[in-house]
């Protein structure tokens, strides 16, 4: 049953001890649970520092600490230590580091790289490598793609991949379908609450009340990320409550002044708050500087352009 705000003492307990027999079956639990909730550098750490034994188990360590890196911006870091030698999942990985930095042919020549890894004997059945493979065709916006790597989902992160990815075709119907999955796997799992969460706020401000509770839950459970601040502060935002969100930002700001997403939302929340032009234009210029390819910037550069083509012609 999925608790907001703590409980009782014995409900405190159970929860720590199950945590620790979670952590107990399963070395990488906190690695990967750090990495879902955007606290990367924690990801990072928890696998370095974990033993484990086995191919698979060792493999999927690789793939979430490379994976954190990635979400960091330190990409010379995957590409300087993944080789042509490494599992095919650390190889898409190292595809996704040099895509995210390519221009058009070497995106074109990444894609082209990552389907001569699917096309391989036993990719179809390697999770990891459908996982990171899905991420870098939604990278592309290839999303029939991405689902082609995760339609055949065995695991919550495979389940979660494919719920992001209706969510950017805005099957919202869909989407739910395998939120609904992965409760009947997992209830309690950060994974599924980040996944229903998402979903609500995908449709907009009528469950954003209840994301509210989630993200603030798994906030005061792990610490507050990054990527929960701006969570939070999107769902503060469809409740109209535009203040609450710029305190989310701000301290979201603070862990990461360079980070796309919060400054993408601070554009949107200083313009509902009516903050003076050059404060919002201050944002768009750090947006433009940090992520130059972001899709908030591709938006306004196209709306731009279109205006300046109407005005041309009303000058005429």
């Amino acid at each position: 049953v999925y608790i907001w705000g703590g409980g009782s003492g014995e409900i405190q307990q159970w929860t720590l001890a199950a945590s620790s027999e979670a952590m107990a079956d399963d070395p990488l639990f906190d690695a990967r649970n750090h990495f879902h909730l955007g606290l990367y550098q924690s990801a990072i750490n928890d696998a370095m520092n974990t033993t484990v034994s086995g191919d698979s188990v060792r493999v999927e360590r690789d793939c979430i600490m490379y994976r954190a890196y990635i979400e960091q911006g330190n990409l010379a870091v995957v590409q300087g230590e993944i080789n042509d030698g490494s599992p095919p999942a650390l190889r898409a990985i190292r595809l996704l580091a040099v895509y995210k930095q390519a221009d058009d042919a070497g995106k074109q020549a990444a894609i082209a790289s990552l389907r001569g890894l699917l096309a391989d004997t036993g990719a179809a059945v390697d999770t990891q490598l459908s996982v990171a493979a899905a991420a870098l065709f939604c990278h592309d916006k290839d999303y029939k793609e991405a689902l082609k790597c995760t339609h055949q989902a065995q695991t919550l992160e495979q389940h979660a991949m494919v719920t992001h990815i209706y969510i950017c075709m805005n099957r919202f119907d869909l989407a739910d379908k395998q939120v609904a999955l992965m409760q009947r796997m997992d209830d309690d799992h950060t994974l599924t609450q980040l996944a229903s969460a998402s979903v609500m706020i995908a449709k907009g401000s009528a469950k954003a009340q209840d994301a509210f509770y989630i993200y603030q839950d798994l906030s005061e459970k792990y610490g507050p990320s990054s990527q929960l601040l701006n969570s939070l502060a999107t769902c503060n935002m469809l409740l109209g409550k535009y203040d609450e969100a710029e305190q989310n930002l701000q301290e979201a700001l603070g862990k990461s002044a360079s980070d796309p997403t919060t400054l993408a939302n601070a554009v949107v929340c200083m313009q509902h708050l009516k903050k003076s032009p050059d404060v919002v234009q201050r944002y768009v210029t750090q947006l433009r500087t940090a992520a130059p390819n972001h899709p908030w910037v591709e938006s306004y550069d196209a709306i731009e352009r279109s205006f300046d083509r109407c005005a041309a012609q009303l000058s005429r």
